[in-house]
């Protein structure tokens, strides 16, 4: 796993990362375990970034 310290990245180089984790629509792989204890593993491709002080990634799942 990558380790990274916002404190030690020059601004510029740290709004890259930021971007590059977002665009172009990047897959994530999701895992759940239902009540049954089955797994499942599926790609997911709606992520959104979000930084005020610190940097968020979210997973926003949403019925269809």
């Amino acid at each position: 796993m990558k380790t990274i310290d916002p404190k030690s990245i020059p601004t510029p180089q740290l709004h890259q990362l930021l971007v590059s984790s977002v665009a172009p629509r990047p897959i994530a792989f999701v895992s759940t375990v239902d009540e049954a204890g089955t797994p499942n593993l599926a790609p997911y491709s709606f992520l959104i970034a979000l930084a005020l002080t610190r940097l968020f990634s979210f997973f926003l799942p949403t019925a269809r």
